[in-house]
């Protein structure tokens, strides 16, 4: 399965803009959070927050909320931008004092890890990796209201100083996380679970439904809702569930009509740009859907 049984936990910073419990938004980032606690190749060192799919506030409340549903409110939770810079620096903090030990995992904008990288550029050097949620590679959004991926479009400045950082970078963009699904069928079955696992199917059923009312055309979106996040999480200790690319990828922040938009040089042509990341470029759906419910089913 690619999981090695003796190593020592990965130790992650987790960056969210969680929403899971606010009426009609976006339920990946709590199944992000709950599949990170759930991996016991994983050790959860901290969460920060930021706003995106939820304000900050809401967003670090909701947090609380669902780490004391999963029976770990031990887990440091430090509130971020918008509203201030006190997530950003703790990261810097965090990773500074250890060196290689830390690896960040970004499924919100991008605006923390941008802001540490400011704060102290020698984040870049020191972090393990950056895994980030965002951005699409090979494809397009096809929407003209967002043509950037949601997080990238948020706040491109912050994905595209992530770029230029330096840092090792992974992206798990649109082109594979639109492929990993959780259908109605899915969710109701994860509500004969434990408390967290009631809560997530009452929430995903209410954005499965909200997804096909405000794009009654987009036919992937009918009948499920897709796991972006959690598979971000997920690649940290098995990065085999996807294909990966070498890529120079540059993010547009002041286009008329592509903002946070990301080119990716995939260094096919002669002299071609130095790499500065690495890119899902496919999934094993399958696989990824086995270990999902996997793990769901051993939270309370």
């Amino acid at each position: 399965m690619g999981e090695s049984l003796n190593r020592e936990p990965i130790r992650i910073i987790l960056d969210t803009d969680l929403a899971m419990g606010a009426p009609g938004s976006d339920i990946d980032d709590g199944f992000a959070l709950a599949l990170a606690l759930a991996d016991p190749g994983l050790r959860v060192e901290m969460v920060t927050t930021v706003g995106g799919n939820s304000d900050v506030v809401t967003s670090t409340r909701l947090t609380r909320e669902l780490l004391e549903v999963l029976g770990r409110d031990d887990v440091p939770v430090v509130q971020g931008a918008p509203v201030d810079a006190v997530a950003a620096e703790e990261i810097a903090r965090r990773v500074l004092a250890e060196p290689g030990r830390l690896t960040v995992v970004a499924i919100g904008p991008l605006t923390n890890v941008a802001g540490a990288l400011s704060i102290a550029p020698g984040v870049a050097g020191a972090v393990r990796e950056i895994v980030v949620m965002g951005g699409v590679f090979l494809e397009q959004t096809n929407v003209a209201a967002m043509p950037g991926e949601y997080n990238f479009w948020c706040d491109p400045e912050a994905a595209q100083a992530v770029c230029e950082s330096g840092a090792r970078l992974r992206f798990v963009g649109l082109d594979v996380t639109r492929r990993v699904r959780l259908s109605r069928e899915d969710a109701r079955a994860l509500a004969s679970g434990g408390q967290f696992g009631r809560i997530a199917a009452r929430h995903t059923e209410a954005w499965i439904d909200f997804q096909e009312r405000v794009k009654p055309r987009e036919a992937i979106e009918q009948g499920s809702c897709a796991l972006h996040d959690p598979l971000a999480v997920a690649v940290v200790t098995r990065p085999d569930l996807v294909t990966w690319s070498e890529a120079h990828v540059a993010v547009e922040t002041a286009g008329r009509v592509t903002r946070g938009v990301a080119v990716a040089d995939l260094l096919m042509w002669e002299d071609p740009p130095e790499p500065n990341c690495r890119i899902a470029t496919a999934v094993d759906a399958p696989a990824f859907r086995e270990l999902f419910l996997e793990r769901m089913e051993s939270l309370p």
